[in-house]
């Protein structure tokens, strides 16, 4: 299938039961109509410091005239920012059909999950089937919206029954071990003990279970309990959890059923309601035979807990051998080797922004660095693509499709795009995609991301620290006014030449130049005509000289040129350019003076070991030999 009918999916948390859920039922049901998923992942909420600043750039992922429909499941963002900032987007951006998944404060038509009114039902049933007369309730205050809407339905239950809650009969508290023990203390403080105890959901009921077995209650024989959300761990308790059904997968495929209708522009009503329903196990009382045996989740359990301990591991190693990269290259290279260890992952690209190391305008014009181009921000480099299990080539291409063409043709994977950044630095983004279209993503892959995103900083850093050391380099050793080394330069460099030329035995030759009639310039014309005369000089010795040449300005109108390799014929050629090029510009210079220099030089015997000292005594040597050609000059200038 070509990958040209799209339905894009703004989620948060990825890797919860409720998340992974909804997604393969939004996925499973596009397929049927021809239309493929691409999931829009964010981590907020999670307290990751600075590895979660920049979270906001999901927003510049989607590009909406791409997609043919959007389902935003809102109520997955704990961070009100970020979800005001999507529904901003989507009123601003989107022009195709949007679908929301949430209960309450909807800003688009939606699909809810109705999971209250079965307390309703399962109230009634410990009433009716099991006579309990004492029946408590367990809420939540960290989720006080929902729990108390599910409170309403357990007291519209008592009421239809005629049984009135007394004051020890609800209990309000939280997701730790002591509130649990808190509340079973709270319920027995009636003239009765507690029948049954109806939990806002499974977790607080488990906590709950745990409380009762420790303070001596046989369950259900002393004590009833129930839940809501149908987890995994209260299937598999002993005994199992009375409880609600939570359809997520259902919630997915009506989201998508919806939306569908609105690309074919129907009607639809403005809320479409998922039902869950009262799911009765052995907790409540009710002898029902597990199909499954426990044995089979505590060995799930064993390998997920290894599984945990491995990725911890794996995530240590990761973020150690990463420290020592330098080169995103070579981070591609590692990485390779850890993308092969995700479980069942088919696809895996990681795309770069082309200015992704860019440095800040401010540090560009801080160190007088001008970029040679300025990257284009519509293009996105594939740096690092694996497809069933064999890496691709890397290429280029622009930011109006997420992944190039010849990656979406023939294809109907379900993408999962995952922004890349820390702080407000963005890198770009990862897309993953799995075999079969089943979603297997773990909460181990944001250690994953925590490191790439690290490395990707390190790298940008990187470059900026090295424009910084590098400006200041030539702050300590560059001549400020020509450009050429200063002494500081020169001396920095002139045991490597030296040590170069002994092996190579290698002939070594000093030059000397001087500014002629500098104090006449800076008299008649000022200092700044002066320095003026001086760059000039620089720029000639600069346009003569070869790239293994050292040369510097000391002080004042003075240069001094250190060679290797230089013959006679060599030296007295470019004397003789430095002199042709000095008169060239007189003839084109529009100055009341002329610019000129004398210039002189001495050369060592081929193969000699020359120390420091030696040099001196060759540039002392040069000195003479410009002394003699200035005194030429000076000669002619009287004539």
């Amino acid at each position: 299938m070509y990958h040209n009918k799209k339905i894009g999916i703004f989620i948060s948390h990825i890797m919860g039961f409720y998340q992974k859920n909804v997604c393969q039922g939004i996925i499973d049901k596009a397929l049927e109509y021809g239309y493929t998923a691409e999931i829009f992942a964010s981590m907020d909420g999670e307290n990751l410091g600075d590895y979660s600043l920049g979270e906001e750039s999901i927003l510049t992922l989607p590009n909406f005239d791409d997609l043919s429909g959007v389902i935003f499941a809102s109520e997955t963002y704990p961070n009100e920012q970020l979800k005001d900032q999507i529904y901003s987007l989507l009123k601003e951006k989107c022009h195709c059909p949007i679908i929301e998944i949430a209960v309450y404060k909807q800003q688009f038509p939606s699909v809810s999950l109705e999971n209250n009114h079965p307390f309703f039902d399962i109230t009634e049933h410990l009433i009716t089937e099991h006579h309990y007369k004492n029946i408590c309730y367990f809420g939540c205050a960290d989720e006080s919206f929902f729990s108390d809407a599910r409170e309403k339905f357990y007291r519209d239950a008592l009421k239809k029954h005629g049984i009135a809650p007394h004051a020890h009969s609800i209990y309000t508290g939280t997701y730790t071990a002591q509130s649990a023990a808190e509340a079973l203390r709270f319920f027995e403080e009636n003239e009765t003990k507690p029948d049954a105890v109806v939990c806002y959901n499974d977790k607080l009921a488990l906590l709950l279970m745990t409380a009762a077995i420790s303070a001596g209650y046989h369950i259900p024989e002393d004590l009833a309990i129930t839940g809501c959300d149908h987890s995994e761990e209260g299937q598999n308790l002993t005994p199992s959890l009375t409880t609600v059904s939570f359809p997520v997968y259902e919630l997915g495929e009506a989201s998508v059923e919806k939306l569908m209708k609105l690309i074919h522009e129907e009607n639809v009503p403005a809320i479409t309601v998922v039902h869950a329903q009262m799911v009765l196990e052995n907790s409540c009382g009710c002898s029902l035979t597990k199909e499954t045996p426990a044995i089979y989740f505590e060995q799930k359990l064993t390998s997920q807990i290894a599984s945990l301990e491995s990725s911890i591991l794996s995530f240590m190693k990761m973020s150690a051998e990463f420290q020592n990269i330098a080169d995103i290259d070579e981070a591609m290279d590692l990485l390779e080797n850890y993308v092969h260890s995700i479980p069942n992952c088919s696809e895996f690209y990681l795309c770069l922004y082309a200015n992704w190391d860019s440095v800040s305008q401010h540090i560009l014009e801080l160190t007088e660095n001008e970029m040679d181009f300025e990257p284009s921000q519509d293009e996105i480099i594939l740096k690092l693509s694996l497809r069933d299990g064999k890496r691709l080539p890397e290429c280029s291409f622009t930011k109006r499709s997420l992944l190039p063409e010849h990656i979406y043709r023939q294809s109907d994977s379900a993408y999962l795009y995952f922004p890349l950044f820390f702080k407000n630095k963005t890198f770009g983004y990862i897309a993953l995609a799995y075999e079969n279209n089943r979603i297997d993503y773990h909460f181990q892959l944001v250690h994953w991301f925590m490191n790439i995103n690290q490395l990707l900083k390190r790298l940008s850093d990187a470059k900026r620290t090295s424009i910084l050391v590098s400006h200041l380099e030539d702050i300590y050793t560059k001549d400020a006014l020509t450009g050429l080394y200063n002494k500081h330069g020169y001396l920095h460099r002139e045991t490597l030449l030296l040590q170069e030329a002994a092996e190579n035995q290698s002939t070594v030759t000093c030059f000397l130049f001087d500014l002629n009639r500098l104090k006449y310039i800076n008299d008649h014309y000022g200092h700044n005509e002066g320095d003026f005369a001086i760059q000039v000089i620089g720029h000639a010795l600069s346009s003569v000289t070869r790239s293994t040449d050292i040369c510097a300005r000391f002080s004042s109108d003075e240069f001094y040129l250190l060679t290797m390799d230089y013959t006679k014929e060599d030296a007295d050629e470019l004397l003789t350019r430095v002199y042709k090029y000095l008169d060239n510009y007189n003839k084109i210079s529009h100055k009341e003076y002329k610019i000129s220099a004398s210039g002189g030089y001495a050369q060592s015997t081929p193969g000699a070991s020359l120390s420091k000292e030696d040099v001196k005594a060759l540039f002392s040597k040069a000195d003479e030999h410009m002394y003699q050609q200035k005194q030429i000059f000076h000669q002619d200038l009287d004539k």
